[in-house]
């Protein structure tokens, strides 16, 4: 006895039944969905929680409390630091003065 194959259309409700019961995609032309990629588990907590929390810094306690006259240190440095570049001469040119700018007046 020779059995016949099922209907197509037999096939294509099976598939949608089975999609259904196991909370799968019906897909039947095969059409890329990207439905692998949605499955991954999310790496943003994972990133976040690879860096540490904050502290809190000078500026923002400064910032709080400005009876406080409180300084710091590292900035005060950084002043520091750029008033002696200027005095030999080193410091960062004014606005519209840089290099660019001379570049473009030299061809005038």
């Amino acid at each position: 006895m020779a059995t016949t194959p099922p209907a197509k259309a037999v096939i294509n409700a099976l598939a949608k039944l089975r999609a259904k019961l196991f909370n799968n995609v019906y897909n039947p032309t095969n059409v890329r969905t990207g439905n692998k990629v949605l499955r991954q588990r999310l790496i943003g907590p994972t990133v976040t929680n690879w860096y540490p929390k904050q502290l809190i810094k000078v500026r923002e306690i400064t910032d709080m409390f400005p009876e406080f006259k409180l300084v710091n240190q590292q900035e005060k440095q950084r002043f520091e630091d750029i008033a002696k570049r200027k005095r030999r001469g080193k410091g960062a040119p004014k606005k519209g003065k840089g290099k660019r700018a001379t570049i473009s007046s030299k061809k005038k």
